[in-house]
């Protein structure tokens, strides 16, 4: 064999294996509470072999670590993340922005940007209330059924609307838009009232309202939202909270330098 053929082969190789290797890591940061090596190598429908020495590589690396059977993600994923979400400027722009936010409703605050076919938060502050939002730094949710996810998406044009369509709508409450005609309007409603609303559409018991933020190109890069537990935030409740959520959001755009109005 020609050893540069051998050399690419191999780099090849190692490129899947990195590919696979991240998906491993992407099953773990999406389950908290951890996953035992059956349910890894169900997930990934991979053969365990092939699992095992991913997983040994990852536990070397420190990406990853083992307890007693169950897998979670590691240290150096931990920093990474603190990294990287230290560099998103717009988490430092807006933190007093969610504290008001908080203060006024009682109840979550959250900033997220979108991340492909989902929203990605990347800054949360709790409600000072016992009963709280399940929700964390770091969590993807889809984008046509949250308060956040319809903000970002309502602003971000049809293609994306097109794309959220064809991987399908599931149907996560009674609530949840599923209809194609149906969610497009609501897109339409969103850009007229610059705020949406997630009105148990997510996940049970729980309402969310939710305004755009745009940059200098008046393109919308992020969203704020306010969410909490139908007992007290009430459809009422809910239509008061939502202008200054939009005012917000407003406030936060123009601190990035949106001064016109949104692109799209």
């Amino acid at each position: 064999m020609d050893p540069k053929s051998k050399t690419s082969n191999e780099a090849t190789g190692s490129a899947k294996a990195l590919v696979k290797g991240i998906a491993l890591i992407d099953l773990l940061a999406a389950a908290p509470q951890g996953l035992r090596l059956t349910d890894v190598v169900r997930e990934a429908e991979l053969p365990k072999g092939t699992v095992l020495r991913l997983l040994d590589t990852l536990l070397d690396a420190d990406l990853i670590r083992e307890m007693d059977g169950v897998y979670r993600l590691g240290p150096r994923c931990a920093a990474w993340g603190t990294a990287f979400l230290d560099g998103l400027e717009l988490r430092s722009l807006a933190r007093d922005l969610l504290e008001r936010l908080v203060e006024i409703s009682g109840e979550t605050a959250h900033l997220g940007v979108v991340d492909g076919t989902r929203t990605l938060y990347i800054d949360k502050i709790d409600s000072p209330h016992s009963l709280r939002m399940f929700s964390r730094v770091g969590l993807r949710s889809r984008l046509y059924c949250t308060g956040l996810g319809k903000a970002l998406l309502a602003f971000s044009g049809d293609a994306l609307v097109d794309e959220v369509i064809a991987e399908g709508l599931a149907r996560l409450t009674e609530n949840t838009i599923t209809d194609v005609e149906e969610l497009r309007a609501e897109m339409a409603r969103i850009r007229r009232s610059g705020y949406s609303i997630d009105d148990v559409e997510n996940e049970e018991g729980v309402r969310c309202t939710g305004a755009p933020v745009f940059d200098h190109n008046g393109e919308v890069v992020a969203a704020i939202s306010v969410a909490g537990p139908i007992h007290r935030m009430t459809r009422e409740r809910l239509a008061d909270l939502a202008p200054k959520v939009a005012e917000a959001g407003l406030e936060l755009s123009s601190r990035i330098g949106f001064a016109g109005r949104p692109g799209r």
